[in-house]
């Protein structure tokens, strides 16, 4: 069962440590890449190597483009209550997948006409990523004229477990309306009758790309990616994280290859097919849905019957679900989660982007790496070196070692309060551990007091300089009167 693995510790296939939902590639032993990659040789930012596939949507293996309906037809109505320069149509039928919004067109008179295109509302341009059970597509909405990504379950995994994993991700994402996460734009039902949803489609580089670049000594991506920049990044992935856990909902699966960098810097969490909902919150009012959404929500709670609401809601105890490299200590036993899980995951994370390697990536097993998680203590980052960086500054050395404790209660208590630490340390207001830790504080303390009285500021920083001066100098002549 040993692997050896260059950079990270082993995983278990896809089908039984990662979300059966979860669409991404699963072409390494490692854990599942979202799908949504930036490839600059792609029109649309996505993976090329997955197209060539023998279906009517990918090009074929002989080349050529991808393959689209018969040129649409156009349906026209007489006009009705319209300005006489206006046309409309009103008698087309629109199926599961057709525009619905009109086109302007000039008519044989010169006039302006709208009209409706028998179009497919999705178009399928090429695979992003697929999993055990699911699969996203990029494909174009011809409505509203925009890339978008669209999840799907496969037509030969559709069975109740897969449906409520479809549920759970559509109502989870579509209750965390928070910048950092991805939206979802629109749920139905294809005219295969299989369920979809669509979201955001983004463009840009995985957290674990930007690893993987850091750690190959990219010059570029060290100028771009300095430790101040790392906070930054971590501080709106907690963000993030902190809003679902305010909601009810863990994540579960946090990982590098789930966190999207966007071309402008846009921080997004992805793929959140296995969250779990871990209590109703009173506070927050239930989000209005429209109607067809609604009525695939019904249609879903009615193939699965009166249980529905217990079968989404509870996970069997003792069931792998997740990505093992970042499960906490508890998850790795099957323990019931809460919020701490993902703190340790969290850490987990943040540890690898500041040291650029895998707390545990000496593990070359399964089972190594198991025991390590519930077991061992990371190495602290303090005696780890990079010939590509400096060292990791002291405040953030602290920072991890709280929050990979193998005892939740040692950990971090919040995620609210993770991002406090972060934003005190990015301020200045770094919490004292150590003489290191001491003197910047120091210096940020003062360095506030000048701001604020520059003139009693100067002074007593000359006064401390002559101080130190005597100082100094009365040791050397007490040290030069030993030696003689």
């Amino acid at each position: 069962m040993a692997e050896n693995l260059p950079h990270r510790p082993p995983t278990v296939p896809p089908s039984a440590a990662r979300s059966a939902f979860s669409a991404s590639p699963a072409s390494t032993p490692w854990d599942t890449p979202q799908g949504h990659h930036h490839d600059e040789e792609a029109p649309f930012g996505g993976d090329e190597t997955v197209m060539g596939m023998d279906s009517p949507w990918f090009p074929s293996a002989q080349g050529g483009s991808p393959h689209t309906a018969a040129p649409p037809s156009v349906t026209k109505s007489p006009p009705s209550q319209m300005p006489q320069a206006w046309k409309m149509t009103s008698n087309a039928t629109l199926s599961r997948n057709q525009t619905v919004l009109p086109r302007l067109s000039a008519g044989a008179d010169g006039k302006m006409e709208l009209v409706h295109l028998d179009a497919q509302r999705y178009q399928p341009l090429k695979k992003l990523g697929e999993g055990g059970a699911g699969e996203v597509v990029l494909v174009k909405d011809n409505d509203i004229r925009r890339m978008v990504a669209m999840k799907r379950i496969k037509e030969d995994k559709r069975n109740a477990a897969q449906i409520i994993r479809f549920l759970e991700e559509v109502q989870t994402v579509g209750q965390l309306e928070h910048p950092n996460i991805v939206p979802i734009h629109d749920v139905g039902i294809d005219n295969e009758d299989n369920y979809y949803f669509t979201m955001k489609f983004v463009q840009g580089e995985t957290l674990s790309e930007i690893i993987d670049k850091l750690r190959a000594g990219d010059e570029s991506y060290h100028k771009r990616y300095s430790f101040e920049r790392r906070v930054h990044i971590f501080i709106e992935i907690l963000q993030a994280i902190n809003f679902a856990h305010q909601h009810g909902y863990i994540h579960r699966d946090i990982k590098p290859e789930n966190i999207m960098i966007g071309e402008y810097g846009e921080i997004q969490v992805m793929d959140w097919g296995i969250a779990k909902k871990i209590r109703e919150v009173e506070q927050f009012p239930t989000p209005q849905v429209s109607q067809s959404t609604q009525q695939v929500i019904d249609r879903i709670k009615n193939e699965l019957g009166d249980s529905w609401g217990e079968r989404v809601f509870q996970t069997q105890q003792g069931q792998l679900i997740g990505t093992p490299a970042y499960m906490s200590p508890e998850q790795a036993m099957g323990y019931p989660l809460d919020e701490h899980s993902d703190i340790y995951s969290l850490t987990a994370l943040f540890y690898e982007f500041v040291n650029l390697r895998h707390y545990l990536e000496h593990k070359t097993t399964l089972t190594d790496l198991l025991m390590g998680i519930v077991r061992e203590t990371p190495l602290d980052s303090e005696q780890l070196s990079n010939p590509h960086q400096g060292p990791v500054p002291r405040e953030i050395c602290f920072f991890l070692r709280k929050g990979l404790q193998k005892d939740p209660e040692h950990r971090f208590q919040s995620v609210r309060e993770m991002l406090d630490e972060m934003q005190a340390n990015l301020e200045g207001r770094i919490c004292v551990h150590c003489p290191s830790t001491l003197l910047k504080r120091g210096a940020h303390e003062y360095g506030r007091y000048l701001d604020n009285h520059r003139i009693l500021g100067v002074v007593f920083f000359c006064l401390l300089t002559i101080v130190l001066g005597i100082g100094l100098f009365q040791t050397v002549r007490w040290l030069a009167a030993l030696a003689s």
